[in-house]
This record gives structure tokens, C-alpha cells and sequence, in this order.
């Protein structure tokens, strides 16, 4: 039994994981822009992910540039606010609207 708790951690320490996640919407379509990170308790290396309905896509990635990711992930995010997208913090909930001209 430890030895298949062990192997299990194992394995779910070596999964990617996502700490800044903002989700996007616009006339009923959800998009999201993510920062993953492939260690536990480090901030790289990274990358943003980017998922529309029926595809994601990998946009950047740092491997030594500790805030690189996070900062492409706003910038990305104010972007899509310029396109009409309304876009929320799914960690800390809030609304970021999309952008006037």
C-alpha cells in the first residue's frame, strides 16, 4: 500500500500546474489565458496557455525569467479586453472589462 502512495505522489508531483488563470468571455464563447508552471513551489520554468473552444495553444514560455509568464499573461489578457472580451481573475475573481475606444 506505501509503496502505490508513493508511486501516486510521485507522479502528481511531476504534472504541470497552473497558478494565474483568467477566463475570458464574449457573446457566449469562454477562452482562457493561464500561466503553468512544471514545478511545485517554482515560478519557472513556464508558460502561458492559451484555450479557445476547440484548441489550445502554448504562447510563451520562460525557463530561467522568474515573472515572464505572468506578465505575458496580463498583457495578453488586456489585449483581448481591447477585442470586447470581458475577462475575470479565476483566482481572485475579478472583472477585468473589456477595453473602450
Amino acid at each position: 500500500m506505501k509503496v502505490i502512495i508513493l508511486l501516486m505522489l510521485s507522479i502528481l508531483s511531476f504534472q504541470a500546474y497552473a497558478q494565474d488563470k483568467y477566463v475570458c468571455h464574449k457573446g457566449g464563447v469562454e477562452r482562457t489565458v493561464e500561466v503553468v508552471y512544471s514545478q511545485p513551489g517554482s515560478k519557472v520554468p513556464c508558460e502561458v496557455k492559451y484555450t479557445k473552444p476547440n484548441s489550445n495553444k502554448i504562447l510563451w514560455s520562460a525557463d530561467h525569467e522568474v515573472g515572464y509568464c505572468e506578465t505575458k499573461a496580463k498583457q495578453f489578457v488586456h489585449k483581448l479586453g481591447g477585442f470586447g472580451w470581458s475577462c475575470s481573475d479565476a483566482n481572485n475573481e475579478v472583472a477585468t472589462p473589456p477595453l473602450s475606444e
